[in-house]
């Protein structure tokens, strides 16, 4: 299922590559700071799912960090192949301030302070088509693959206590990018990125898991000199899981955030 995918993804390229002269490419940048709205987790067994360890009263999650992404756009007529690489690696660390279990381990109080990583990482890859013929409105629409490099870390400060995991997995995604420009340049866009399945054929594991992700973000741009352009982003990303898989571990996620970043394009 997941090789049709990939080969739906790339007939649009091996058209595009056809007419090499007339393919745009462009380059962007952003930063800014990344606010943690909510982020749980839980793991453990069927029988022993532990306890939710919340990371913005626990974990120390409820400041600001640094926040960037980074993008390239290939387009040809009417088809967008974009290539998005996004850091999201979140290291804090916390005082055990009650007892809890993760993973069918305890903390507890007396074993220091916790020194936490979580870490979702991802490349995604997308199509998009113009339905709309870019003038004043524009809109969009296709599909993105995308591979999450997913690392969690809990480790205790005393008594060598730790768990470590880590995963790497590929995340279907339904992509959406609509926005009106003024003649003078300036414009404002929309763009979303979603997934929500409960099938193992479709979220890639090998058993029943439900599991979404979102990453909605407005914009507003306008034009700098040259082939230059800045833009002002505010970004809603996020996602969860939960399920138990045929050995009996159990897992529960969810993490939102916001994200205001400042930006520019590069039109090569």
């Amino acid at each position: 299922m997941r090789k049709l995918y990939i080969l739906i993804l790339l007939i649009p390229v091996a058209y595009a590559l056809t007419a090499v002269d007339k393919i745009n490419f462009n380059f962007s940048a952003e930063t800014g700071f990344l606010s943690v709205i909510d982020h749980k987790i839980q793991s453990g067994t069927s029988g022993d799912k532990g306890d939710v360890f919340d990371y913005r009263t626990q974990g120390n999650q409820d400041i600001l960090f640094l926040y960037y992404r980074f993008q390239g756009d290939i387009s040809y007529d009417k088809h967008h192949v974009i290539l998005l690489y996004q850091p999201l690696t979140i290291a804090t660390t916390a005082d055990i301030d009650e007892d809890f279990r993760y993973n069918q381990v305890d903390f507890t109080t007396s074993d220091g302070f916790m020194n936490l990583v979580y870490g979702f990482d991802f490349w995604r890859f997308s199509y998009l088509y113009d339905f709309v013929v870019p003038s004043d409105y524009f809109l969009s629409a296709g599909l993105s693959l995308q591979i999450r490099n997913a690392s969690i870390v809990f480790q205790s400060s005393e008594n060598g206590k730790s768990i470590i995991t880590d995963n790497v997995g590929p995340v279907p995604i339904v992509k959406l990018k609509a926005g009106y420009q003024w003649k003078a340049g300036p414009y404002i866009l929309f763009e979303g990125d979603g997934f929500y399945a409960s099938n193992a054929i479709f979220n890639g594991a090998e058993y029943p898991f439900m599991g979404y992700i979102y990453d909605l973000s407005l914009r507003a741009g306008f034009p700098l000199d040259g082939n230059l352009s800045a833009y002002v982003n505010g970004r809603f990303l996020g996602g969860g899981a939960e399920g138990t898989n045929d050995e009996g571990q159990y897992t529960y996620n969810s993490l939102h955030t916001f994200a205001f970043t400042l930006g520019g394009i590069w039109e090569l």
